[in-house]
């Protein structure tokens, strides 16, 4: 049974579909359904939040709620909080913010000062803890010539090459360039696209003090976006279709028709809001040429050790710092990079450590890795070893972020003659790496095509005559794509 008629489907009428229901599809499902289009949004898993959402653990013999994986959002995540504050009308009931402090266990220490930029920088580095007066020299010297330069690099060039051009000291990139490379970029600075860390310096720590806070959630990442989204889009009439995996997009008398396991519709637009690597699966070897640069992205894991600790063996034991990085040891199977606390459930002490680019750890199991990090926690901050350890491990988390990577725009498919296929994802989001505001900005990016094309084919139920007269062929330019701090113009 479909839901139109197969081959009468009125096109004034035909909603635009979205398939998938992470961070971008449902950012590109809120700028739809705000502009008055009817959108219908289908998730091939039974919730919504692709690789940033909640899960349940048993701990301990008790379920705790946490993340399928740990993310952390800075206040330089504009788009994201903008989207956050939509759908729940203040994001700090879902988000704690706290100030920048990278705090390491080998005594480095390095935080913002309650002062305007750049004299938060300023005090932050005469404040400093742990490093040489040759470290902070160097810090300052890569900051200085980076804003000189525009925050333009040597194109191709890696995060490696930038550190040795701009006389970093060994210290300062083992303690802190090389772990904030690998925890933003999820690649080893030896690999590591230059230009792409140079723009996450230039959003965080060459923006205003509030653009390099940490943004932590109060509870999972599911209640910052997802579940609120799902209950404003629902609320405005946009359908949102759990468990429905989409099998096949194909073209049909000038617009899309879309093929679930149960259904088969049609759409005037479709936002693919999937994995790179999926699509060549719904839109079949014809298209094999327009989908080439898609599977020319090669990933990484990321991995995340939780632990708990019941509360009543040691109830007096000083809270954790909100986010602490470590120092690896590979030879002892201690790959640990960042620990962040997660609070107290049931009666356990919940803390959480990010391993990136976790590739480098081979074949090592899941329990193993988890005994090594509950190991290197207590080596490093002391205290009783956890009593609850437990790897959660997404082996393609992300894109690596390499120079010579594909560079691939919301509009790509729809230039290699796909027309009114848009992608969103972090991989169609080429400043950044692969983030969840990557993802947002994609997603909020692939909705404004749709509404620049709607205006020149009136076919999108609810969105015609608006006024619209961008050419959606054309490059994205700065009124149809979000922008970063102080960024004037579109910089790719």
């Amino acid at each position: 049974m479909t839901r139109a008629a197969v081959g009468h489907a009125d096109p004034a009428h035909l909603p635009v579909v979205v398939v998938g229901g992470g961070w971008a599809g449902l950012a590109s499902a809120i700028e739809l359904v705000s502009a008055g289009v009817t959108v219908q949004l289908h998730e091939m898993a039974p919730q919504l939040g692709g690789r940033a959402r909640g899960i349940q653990l048993q701990a301990c013999d008790r379920p705790v709620h946490l993340d399928n994986g740990q993310h952390l959002l800075v206040g330089a995540y504009h788009e994201t909080l903008r989207l956050v504050t939509r759908v729940t009308g203040d994001p700090w009931r879902v988000l704690s913010a706290r100030p920048l402090r990278l705090e390491s266990t080998d005594g480095l220490r390095l935080r913002s000062a309650p002062l305007p930029s750049p004299l938060h920088w300023s005090l932050a580095l005469l404040d400093a803890r742990g490093m040489s007066l040759a470290d902070r020299g160097a810090l300052v010297r890569l900051m200085s010539v980076l804003a000189r330069d525009r925050w333009r690099v040597d194109p191709g060039s890696t995060v490696g090459q930038l550190l040795a051009r701009l006389k970093q000291t060994a210290s300062l990139n083992r303690r802190l360039w090389e772990p904030l490379c690998v925890a933003a970029l999820n690649t080893t600075a030896e690999a590591a696209c230059a230009q792409t860390f140079a723009n996450v310096l230039r959003d965080t720590l060459g923006s205003d003090r509030a653009a390099s806070r940490f943004l932590l959630p109060r509870g999972t990442l599911s209640e910052v976006l997802p579940e609120p989204a799902a209950a404003w889009l629902t609320g405005r009439g946009a359908g949102i279709h759990l468990r429905s995996r989409v099998l096949r997009i194909e073209r049909h008398r000038g617009h899309w028709r879309v093929t679930t396991a149960s259904d088969t519709f049609d759409a005037a637009q479709v936002v693919l809001a999937v994995p790179p690597h999926s699509i060549a699966g719904l839109l079949g070897e014809a298209n094999a040429a327009a989908i080439a640069p898609l599977a020319a992205l090669h990933y990484d894991a990321i991995a995340t050790v939780y632990l708990g600790w019941r509360t009543h063996r040691h109830p007096s034991a000083p809270p954790l710092p909100p986010a602490l990085m470590l120092v690896e040891s590979a030879r002892r199977h201690q790959y640990g990079q960042w620990l962040f606390d997660r609070g107290r459930q049931q009666d356990l002490q919940l803390a959480a450590v990010v391993i990136s680019a976790a590739g480098r750890v081979g074949e090592l199991d899941a329990r193993m890795l988890a005994d090594g990090v509950a190991d290197q926690v207590v080596d490093q901050c002391g205290g009783l070893r956890a009593d609850w350890a437990q790897t959660v491990r997404e082996k393609r988390a992300t894109f690596r972020c390499l120079p010579d990577r594909p560079r691939i725009e919301s509009d790509h498919l729809h230039r290699e003659g796909l027309e009114h296929l848009w992608l969103a994802g972090d991989y169609a989001w080429p400043d950044y790496p692969a983030t969840i505001e990557a993802a947002v900005r994609s997603g909020v990016h692939a909705a404004a095509l749709v509404l620049a094309s709607a205006a020149h084919q009136p076919a999108v139920a609810g969105a015609a005559g608006r006024g619209r007269s961008a050419n959606p062929a054309a490059k994205p330019t700065s009124a149809t794509r979000p922008r970063g701090p102080g960024r004037s113009a579109p910089d790719r």
